[in-house]
């Protein structure tokens, strides 16, 4: 753990020994979330890794069963939103 302060333009500086723990380098980019009054979290995001992701699990993604299960639960959406129409 390391001590930080914010600066005038609104930065914080993640201290040395966290980044080389890390291994964070100049123009990674993070996610910072607000859990509460007093606490931030700071992940790492990185949009080549999630990409590479996404494709990998579109590639076992069955085209077919997915438009048929979109189609049947759009059914199943549309008959119970409009039940009066079908009974």
């Amino acid at each position: 753990m390391g001590l930080t302060k914010v600066d005038e333009k609104g930065r914080i500086v993640i201290p040395k020994e966290i980044r080389k723990k890390l291994k964070i380098k100049p123009g990674e980019e993070f996610v910072v979330t607000e859990l509460d009054g007093d606490t931030l979290i700071v992940k790492r995001f990185n949009v080549k890794k999630m990409l590479e992701e996404l494709i990998e699990k579109a590639k076992e993604t069955d085209l077919e069963k997915l438009q048929k299960e979109t189609t049947k639960e759009g059914n199943r959406i549309a008959r119970e939103k409009y039940r009066e129409v079908f009974d």
